[in-house]
């Protein structure tokens, strides 16, 4: 083999494993928190979780879950009725979360909100209750995690 073939090979290899490992972040991190504000600092990265979600991201994960299962029910109701919809509620403050820093005052304030937004879903079933608990996560996340918002916006209760 002459040596402009070899050196072919090499820098092609060598590009393929750089976009192998651009790809592997990018598909990773896509749905976790990509960002928290530091007490004072800059956004930073949560760390990838090469062993699995963490409590609360799992907690998250399934609240999310729920709420996409509930849209879909309702808009597959010809009715479009929301009454006998009920959401679990999740303790979220006892839960562990990815990284310590992700638990902040913001969290401590707004965590009993979500659950209060899901009370007032259960009572009174609505596209403005369900709202509700969304804009709950929302609120939650803009001062913690904002990385899953537009995935949360996207359980927003249209008006029917």
């Amino acid at each position: 083999m002459d040596r402009r073939r070899i050196l072919r090979i090499v820098i092609g290899g060598w590009l393929v494993a750089v976009a192998g490992v651009v790809l592997w972040d990018h598909f990773t991190t896509e749905d976790s928190c990509e960002r928290t504000q530091a007490e004072g600092g800059a956004p930073r990265l949560a760390p990838n979780q090469p062993n699995g979600s963490s409590p609360l991201a799992s907690a998250m994960v399934a609240m999310d879950a729920q709420l996409q299962h509930t849209l879909e029910a309702v808009l597959a109701d010809p009715s479009h009725t929301w009454e006998g919809r009920s959401l679990a509620a999740h303790a979220l403050t006892g839960l562990e979360p990815t990284d310590d820093s992700m638990l902040n005052s913001h969290f401590e304030a707004h965590a009993p909100l979500y659950l209060l937004a899901i009370d007032q879903f259960n009572d009174a079933p609505s596209a403005a209750t369900f709202n509700a608990v969304v804009q709950a996560c929302t609120d939650c996340h803009l001062g913690t995690c904002p990385g899953p918002l537009d995935r949360i916006a996207k359980r927003r209760a249209q008006s029917m």
